[in-house]
């Protein structure tokens, strides 16, 4: 013991200072990898690789189109509520025109869960901010947001009273009975 810290102290920091090293080593060497790997496909990359690519690709946008035909459908996971995002000009062929924002607005952001009327955006971010958000525009999910969540039992645990403090009492002295004389 020198310096007044045990050896045990000092050997056990020094066994976790290195396993801390080597795990930070292997972090390390596993990104360079990574971007060795990145850097090597971005040169050249396999022809066969690329055509998969491709192919995934067109197979994606094959399927947004039918999505937003029939309209993304987001859920809040607090409140469970769903609305809908669609692309008014996707669904102008199976609609009447008239079913169209009069402004000429391109997508409908609508509440599924509480039947609201649809808000009409131009830009798809504004309209999947709306979708995300659906406290600030539907005064159903407005209510249900607003409503206290119920508490994990773990957080019970934690912000739960301590239990009261038992002290000793110790018994009242017992007066002494004298049966009475005869």
């Amino acid at each position: 013991m020198s310096s007044g810290i045990p050896d045990d102290d000092k050997y056990s920091r020094r066994k976790r200072l290195q396993a801390t090293a080597r795990v930070r080593a292997r972090r390390v060497e596993l990104a360079l990898d990574r971007a060795r790997t990145r850097a090597a496909q971005a040169i050249g990359p396999a022809p066969e690789s690329v055509a998969a690519h491709r192919q995934a690709a067109a197979t994606a946008e094959r399927a947004l189109a039918e999505l937003d035909a029939e309209g993304r459908v987001f859920t809040r996971r607090d409140t469970g509520a769903r609305v809908v995002l669609r692309d008014t000009l996707a669904t102008a062929q199976g609609r009447p025109a008239e079913a169209t924002s009069a402004r000429g607005d391109r997508y409908e952001v609508e509440c599924l869960t509480h039947r609201s009327d649809p808000l009409f955006f131009d830009e798809i971010a504004a309209a999947t901010r709306a979708a995300r958000h659906s406290d600030t525009w539907c005064e159903a999910c407005r209510q249900l947001a607003s409503t206290p969540h119920t508490v994990r039992a773990r957080a019970r645990k934690v912000l739960a009273p301590a239990k009261p403090e038992i002290r000793y009492t110790p018994p009242e002295p017992r007066l002494r009975f004298d049966p009475p004389a005869t």
